[in-house]
Order: C-alpha cells, then structure tokens, then sequence
C-alpha cells in the first residue's frame, strides 16, 4: 500500500536548518540553507525533501528546519 501523499507548490521556499543534519552522501550539514523540492506525509509523518546547493538531497521534518521567506525579485 503506498502511503506517500506529496505537496506540491509552485512558489519557491527555502529552509534553515536548525540543528546539524545528515545527506544521503553521508556529510554533516548545518550552516546551509537548502531548497524545499517537495513536501511529502508518509505513515502520518510530515517530511520535507530538500535541496543543498551543490544538488544533494535529503528528508528533514518540521521541527529541525525553520521556513525562510522568498525575497522579493526586482
């Protein structure tokens, strides 16, 4: 049975992440701001899929990212 419903948002969002956090590479991160790619709930756990700026990715939950707003372009 699959139990993954993804969100999906065409606004760009980024995160800051508020405690140190591994990626699939195995690299601890913690002063990076990634990219949110997707937001997914899974077996009622809320997840969000994100982006680091040399492309790695990795899930984080809720409570170990804070959203950062999108600046406004000019």
């Amino acid at each position: 049975m699959d139990t993954w419903t993804m969100h999906t948002d065409s606004t760009k969002r980024s995160c800051r992440l508020l405690k140190p956090i591994r990626d699939q590479q195995g690299r601890t991160r913690f002063e990076d701001t990634p990219e949110i790619v997707r937001e997914v709930d899974n077996l009622e756990r809320h997840m969000y899929l994100v982006r680091f700026d040399d492309g790695a990715t990795t899930f984080v939950f809720p409570h170990e990212v804070e959203i950062v707003e999108a600046a406004p372009a000019f």
